[in-house]
């Protein structure tokens, strides 16, 4: 029997249905959810399942902002918003703080 070394159980998107629903097959850990509350419930699942990436669709990332932060402190997940219309406001607010952190500077 193969040793389970894929990725399958460390990669997660959380997101509406018909957005996430075709990550399965690639793999992630899927979490179909319509609003924020939803995710939430999700979020100790995704921790307990040890996955290393979380995409969150955007909107919903940024209603559970203060859910997601309780996990900062942990090595894993690293939670990465992302969006369908490719605007990508939060992501870009993420990219300048870790920048910042980094080097003192945008």
């Amino acid at each position: 029997m193969l040793k389970e070394t894929s990725l399958e159980k460390k990669l997660a998107i959380a997101g509406h249905e018909d957005i996430v629903t075709g990550f399965k097959a690639l793999g992630f850990n899927v979490y179909p959810v319509k609003e924020a509350e939803d995710f939430k419930k999700a979020l100790e699942e995704i921790v307990q399942q040890n996955s290393a990436v979380c995409l969150v669709q955007d909107d919903i990332y940024r209603a559970a902002e203060a859910e997601i932060n309780n996990y900062k402190h942990l090595a894993f997940p690293i939670f990465i918003p992302f969006a369908k219309d490719f605007k990508m406001n939060s992501l870009d607010t993420i990219v300048k703080d870790l920048r910042l952190r980094a080097t003192g500077t945008f």
